[in-house]
């Protein structure tokens, strides 16, 4: 084994020299590994690393910095299934407040919007009477501008005009739920102003605590992708406001689209809560079950 004053000696030459020096060693000594794991030397027979691909690279914190922010889904479980509104500037967005015992009050987020205040009342369980009417304002008196007629049994129907003044130029339309054992989806086909029929689907993706009613969006049966409405319930923390409604503007569908959304989602909300009152007073509810 080399002496400390030969080995100082041979770095010294090689120093000099610039060359790499190896000193031998017993076969029993193990090879000795540096902190650093870089400065390791990988045996030969042992493969390099394959390059990160674009994805698995790090972003550069500095390039993000004058990119534009993307622009997040609002606030919905929707968006776990690709679900959700991304273009806010298409929507016309209302708050929904409890009125009277069922009643409901839609009232515009831009109180400048004077003409996009609308009552709807609820009724329960009144033979040959509409369970939902649709009316413009923020009260009873108002116009009547479509009802909705919600059966215990069979399919429910629900029209646009006048019921009131003029209940033979309704034109009336079904929506229907598509499930067995729950109310996850309501089926609904609309024919549009250039007479073609369009089936679109009401489809519950969250149910808020303590709630009757959870949060909805409206979507065209075949391109879920996009969202025509979705509301928003306020779940627990609700008072007077109940939760948001947001309707995309479409013009190409007609004056009475919106309208149309209004009353199936009204619809389907009074559904909800009979299901939810029949629970809560049910025998097997009082009893514990």
């Amino acid at each position: 084994m080399l002496e400390l004053r030969d080995r100082i000696a041979a770095i010294d030459r090689a120093l000099q020299d610039e060359q790499e020096v190896e000193f031998p060693r017993r076969p029993d000594t193990p090879v000795r590994h540096s902190l650093d794991h870089r400065f390791d030397k990988t045996a030969p027979e042992v493969d390099a690393a394959p390059a990160p691909t674009p994805a698995q690279e790090k972003p550069n914190s500095f390039e993000s910095l004058d990119s534009p922010s993307e622009k997040r889904y609002y606030d919905s479980i929707a968006a776990a299934y690709g679900l959700g509104i991304l273009d806010e500037d298409e929507f016309i967005e209302y708050v929904v407040y409890d009125a009277f015992i069922t009643n409901l009050r839609i009232c515009p987020v831009h109180l400048t919007d004077s003409g996009h205040y609308y009552y709807v009342e609820h009724r329960s369980f009144l033979p040959h009477v509409p369970g939902v009417i649709l009316r413009h304002g923020t009260d009873k008196q108002g116009k009547c501008l479509g009802v909705a007629h919600l059966p215990l049994t069979g399919a429910n129907t629900f029209g646009v005009g006048d019921f009131e003044a003029s209940p033979l130029s309704v034109k009336w339309e079904k929506m229907e739920n598509t499930g067995f054992w729950t109310h996850m989806k309501y089926k609904l086909v609309h024919e549009l102003d250039n007479g073609e029929e369009r089936v679109f689907n009401w489809i519950r993706t969250r149910n808020n605590i303590l709630d009757d009613q959870g949060d909805l969006v409206l979507v065209q049966e075949g391109k879920e992708e996009l969202v025509f409405a979705e509301y928003l319930g306020k779940g627990l923390l609700k008072w007077k406001k109940r939760g948001r409604l947001r309707i995309r503007e479409m013009k190409t569908f007609g004056e009475t689209w919106e309208l149309v959304v209004l009353l199936t989602w009204a619809s389907v909300v009074e559904l909800s809560r009979r299901r939810a009152r029949v629970r809560r007073y049910s025998p097997t509810h009082l009893i514990g079950i």
